[in-house]
């Protein structure tokens, strides 16, 4: 049997600089070697409820039944992506991986096997399944939890994106959550310019030699959840060669005068 523990905790999160606090849902599964002991059909019912938004990122992905929901979620709009780990090459890892592709669902392997060990999903943004569970079948002892946090959702949508893009290179910039536009905001503002500068302009501020200045055009546009200025310090760390106190002189530099 599966044998289910619900509670409810409080977020105590960084989250680049956001303030965290609000209660978040979360329901542990844990599953003894039975017959009914499968999470399957509950993490269908989730994708089936998806509307927006799928990120998978999984270690195994071999069930036909899962790859079958995940594809119905395509087909009905959900925008997917997935993210394997190249060590799942066999035949049936294969066949389940070109079912997806074949139906245009965007897809990538991490090249270097047994790196990829995550495993989980990310569903709207607001909710996480992970756990120990792959998404295939014959082990006896497995855990999910499935949380419904949009907190901790846009950590797991920062990992993925982190590892889609930054290192794989995939440039699926999309998965970002857009910051909303509030005029007058100093720190949209910093954003904007940060976004808008060019190379001779990040080689004006101290500290900042001819070569990070490219660096730092090259890794625009940066992105954040819920802007502050902590957040776009953690950005600019993101880029090589920018430690915490150069981050601040850049942002000093650039957006002068707007945190005063």
């Amino acid at each position: 049997m599966i044998r289910r523990i619900a509670v409810v905790v409080i977020a105590l999160l960084s989250l680049s600089g956001a303030v965290a606090g609000a209660p978040c849902n979360v329901e542990v599964l844990f599953a003894s070697p039975s017959a009914e002991s499968s999470f399957e059909q509950r993490i269908i019912d989730e994708i089936d409820a998806a509307s927006e938004q799928l990120l998978i990122a999984m270690y195994s992905f071999t069930h036909d039944e899962l790859g079958a929901a995940v594809i119905r979620a395509h087909r009905r709009g959900v925008d997917v992506y997935v993210l394997l780990d190249q060590s799942q090459g066999g035949p049936d890892a294969a066949l389940e991986r070109s079912k997806l592709e074949a139906e245009g669902i965007a897809t990538a392997v991490e090249q270097r096997a047994g790196t990829l060990h995550h495993k989980f999903v990310v569903i709207d943004q607001q909710k996480v399944i992970t756990g120990s569970y792959d998404w295939s079948e014959g082990a006896d002892f497995e855990n999910i939890a499935i949380m419904e946090c949009a907190e901790v959702a846009l950590l797991y949508v920062d990992e993925f994106t982190r590892i889609a893009n930054d290192l794989l290179g995939l440039g699926w910039f999309e998965l970002i959550v857009p910051t909303a536009s509030v005029p007058g905001d100093p720190c949209l503002e910093c954003l904007a310019l940060l976004n808008s500068s060019t190379q001779e302009d990040f080689a004006e501020c101290p500290g900042v030699d001819t070569h990070l200045a490219c660096r730092l055009e090259t890794y625009i546009p940066y992105y954040v959840y819920y802007c502050s200025r902590a957040a776009i310090e953690t950005v600019l760390l993101g880029v090589p060669g920018v430690e915490l106190d150069l981050a601040t002189a850049i942002i000093d530099c650039i957006c002068e005068g707007l945190f005063e």
